[in-house]
């Protein structure tokens, strides 16, 4: 650039006056240029992010304690703020919860971010956009001792997530109140100290703030251990955020979720087990089970309309298997195998299944198989080892159609002799609510996923 501005102040030394003023107003421009966009993220800071600007998936990031993990929530997967943002947002984005129970800011701190696994995955993520709560945990006795540490720590977690490649916008948050104080977490602290750096790392960084702490102010009744809020809090939380995001408000105020539809059809097995999920499902799903024993394949595909109903099903957890592996005679009783047939043979079985799972997958709700628990020595109409050929067959259907195994064979194998009758296939009370929690979660993460 020196030689180019001697030979512009020199015309005579081979560029003419003409050229001379067209060289220099394409340098004029060149430098606007670059002073722009060496400048764009200040120019970006705290404007609504820009969703069209974005051909793919923007993806959020939400590094926070356990306020962001949403500790306290019966069913956090659907009610923490980052879930309950990730619905207001839309299907444009991806919000993902990186928050840990009791995480400090502070690097000096009894359990700090930078130490957490989550850390090491909200970096790889790469997000497009960074949301930070952290400085709660930071205001215990043991942590809040290096306070003169807490700006320059919260500088450099801010400095890390804008060096990533995807280049993000960073917005940071004043904690929520505590109501008054527990667990060493101090609400005057928060409000005198915390909230005063966390602005001053706000404007040092030319980061927005979102300010949690006032809108949350007063309302104690969300916060039923005085530190976490509950669903109705991390929704208030969730349209703060949202409206720092977009530049959008959403006014509405908080209204409990409809629960989901669930079906679960199955044999004895599954009887046992139906209690304990209608427990733990309750306030998320109204949990239904087919009615009586689904027994056989056959019999699944002979009553299945009945038990479908004419009710729009979000989820369908279903199994055969144990009625089709067992012993008959010739009159359709119990037998052992010596002197009976198998109910309904692996083959037959096999297309039962295909059959069955064809016309559940037109019901739109999200399936899930559970295959079938071992079988013991000693029950008389049915063979050891059965079980698992049979699962197998199972496996192969549900492979073919993509749909997810709930591997309650596998899960009931290792505990056994502790969970399962002697000599029988049902389980003893604590097996069965053991079961239920394992087909639960499969639920709610089917509930999750839709």
């Amino acid at each position: 650039m020196p030689a180019l501005l001697h030979k512009l102040n020199n015309p005579k030394k081979g560029v003419s006056t003409v050229m001379s003023r067209h060289i220099l107003r394409i340098s004029v421009v060149l430098a606007v240029l670059s002073l722009s966009l060496g400048g764009c993220a200040k120019l970006d800071s705290g404007r609504p992010v820009c969703a069209s600007c974005y051909p793919k998936t923007i993806r959020v990031a939400c590094v926070g304690d356990s306020i962001t993990y949403g500790s306290g929530i019966k069913f956090r997967s659907r009610d923490s703020y980052p879930a309950q943002l990730g619905r207001m947002l839309g299907e444009k984005w991806q919000v993902r919860n990186f928050g840990v129970g009791g995480a400090t800011m502070l690097k000096n701190g009894d359990k700090p971010y930078w130490n957490q696994q989550a850390f090491g995955d909200a970096l790889a993520y790469n997000p497009h956009v960074v949301v930070i709560k952290l400085g709660t945990n930071d205001t215990k006795p043991q942590n809040w001792k290096f306070k003169d540490e807490f700006a320059s720590d919260y500088a450099d977690m801010v400095r890390r997530f804008a060096d990533l490649p995807a280049e993000p916008r960073i917005w940071i948050c004043n904690p929520v109140p505590a109501y008054p104080e527990r667990w060493g977490i101090s609400d005057a602290r928060i409000k005198d100290e915390v909230i005063p750096l966390v602005g001053k790392v706000g404007r040092k960084l030319d980061v927005p703030v979102v300010d949690l702490y006032e809108p949350l102010s007063g309302k104690p009744e969300l916060f039923p251990d005085q530190i976490h809020p509950n669903a109705e809090g991390a929704y208030h939380m969730a349209r703060e955020i949202y409206a720092a995001l977009t530049g959008q408000q959403i006014t509405a105020e908080y209204t409990e979720p409809e629960p989901a539809n669930v079906l679960i059809i199955g044999d004895s097995i599954s009887i046992g087990y139906f209690k304990p999920v209608k427990e733990m499902l309750a306030g998320r799903a109204i949990v239904e089970h087919n009615a009586g024993n689904a027994a056989h394949t056959a019999n699944g595909l002979a009553k299945l309309d009945e038990w479908l109903g004419d009710t729009k099903w979000d989820v369908i957890h279903f199994n055969h298997g144990l009625h089709d592996l067992k012993y008959i005679d010739e009159n359709g009783k119990n037998t052992t195998a010596e002197k009976g047939k198998q109910q309904i043979p692996i083959d037959q079985y096999e297309k039962n299944l295909d059959e069955l799972v064809g016309r559940l997958k037109k019901t739109g709700a999200k399936l899930i198989f559970a295959n079938t628990t071992p079988v013991p020595d000693g029950t008389g109409i049915r063979v050891k080892g059965d079980a698992k050929i049979y699962n197998v067959a199972a496996e192969r259907v549900m492979k073919k159609h993509g749909i997810p195994v709930n591997d309650l064979y596998s899960f009931s194998i290792v505990r056994l002799d502790k969970i399962q009758r002697p000599a029988n296939v049902h389980f003893f009370p604590e097996g069965s609510r053991l079961l239920g929690e394992q087909v639960t979660k499969c639920i709610l993460k089917a509930l999750d996923d839709r």
